[in-house]
């Protein structure tokens, strides 16, 4: 398909706007995560997120007709933001829950976050991220403990990430925005 040809939002029978919350302790790779679907980069360097960062996806689904621009809030992890962080889950669509595989403690708090996060939104589809599968050998979160997780906090579905690798991101997202039309 030609420049010419490709389609625009115009040019599908629905359109809609998601917006979709990225949480999960400091650290884990949110924004990595958002930045590697968004732009299809990724950094070395460490960025703490301050309140939250926003980026837009624009995503056709040509097999529904349907065109979807995914806005993805990376809300801020570290504790001392916790009291700016519930006004940015409201309104929104569905939640990507995120732990680093390296990091029991980040996976320990999923639970955590989505006591958190239900206070201000409840019902919306949700997935589970284990982020930074390129450093398999510092593991400590093991896949099954994810599954496990995932299953017990009942999450749509599990997702092993990487955003360095650019390991099963698209698909982590395509699922979620799927799973929000179903409704």
């Amino acid at each position: 398909m030609s420049k010419k040809d490709k389609k625009t939002a115009a040019d599908y029978k629905q359109n809609f706007v998601l917006k979709v919350c990225v949480v999960g302790d400091g650290g884990v790779g949110k924004t990595s995560v958002v930045m590697r679907y968004c732009d299809g980069v990724f950094r070395e360097n460490y960025i703490m997120t301050i309140g939250s960062n926003f980026a837009v996806k624009n995503l056709p689904l040509t097999s529904l007709e349907t065109y979807v621009k995914l806005q993805l809030w990376d809300i801020a992890g570290q504790k001392h933001f916790s009291f700016v962080r519930p006004p940015f889950y409201r309104g929104a669509s569905a939640v990507v829950y995120v732990y680093d595989i390296t990091r029991r403690e980040s996976f320990s708090n999923i639970p955590i976050w989505k006591t958190e996060v239900e206070r201000e939104i409840s019902g919306k589809p949700f997935i589970l991220i284990a982020n930074k599968t390129d450093l398999a050998d510092e593991r400590i979160v093991s896949k099954k403990e994810g599954e496990n997780l995932a299953q017990q906090i009942g999450a749509h579905m599990y997702f092993e990430t990487s955003a360095k690798d650019y390991q099963n991101i698209d698909e982590a997202f395509l699922f979620l925005a799927e799973k929000i039309l179903e409704k």
